[in-house]
């Protein structure tokens, strides 16, 4: 299972729409759950993926393999979105990984609908469908 834990909530209607059509789109796949919460809990994570700007930095083809690895070797990969300020230092230290989107700064609410597109792309790449170009 794939779960996104994110500080704060999406208010805009087109952020919660796209989250909604890209979670309809894995959740053929893979089971994904989105949690937004004001706490970070790693509880019944067994991968942890941090996103922070400073991570590291893969393309698209990278990151397939990359996750295709962590399905096959955890049973919850846990990805980490922090809120307008981040996450805070002492909390990445729990991270296995941590991941860059871009060196850009992004809203977080962006920063979701970029993950879940990015894991909707790599699973396509992962089972050969049609949508990686």
């Amino acid at each position: 299972m794939l779960k996104i834990i994110c500080i704060g909530k999406l208010k805009e209607k087109f952020y919660k729409e796209a989250e909604e059509e890209y979670k309809k789109r894995i959740n053929k796949f893979v089971r994904i759950e989105i949690q937004e919460t004001n706490k970070f809990d790693c509880n019944g994570c067994d991968y942890k993926v941090y996103l922070d700007e400073n991570g590291i930095e893969m393309n698209s083809k990278e990151f397939s393999k990359f996750l295709n690895d962590l399905m096959l070797k955890h049973k919850n990969v846990c990805f980490f979105i922090g809120g307008w300020e981040g996450i805070d230092e002492k909390e990445k230290e729990k991270a296995d990984f941590i991941l860059s989107l871009s060196k850009m700064t992004f809203p977080y609410q962006l920063c979701r609908i970029i993950l879940l597109e990015q894991i909707y792309r790599a699973i396509s790449l992962i089972k050969g469908i049609a949508y990686h170009k």
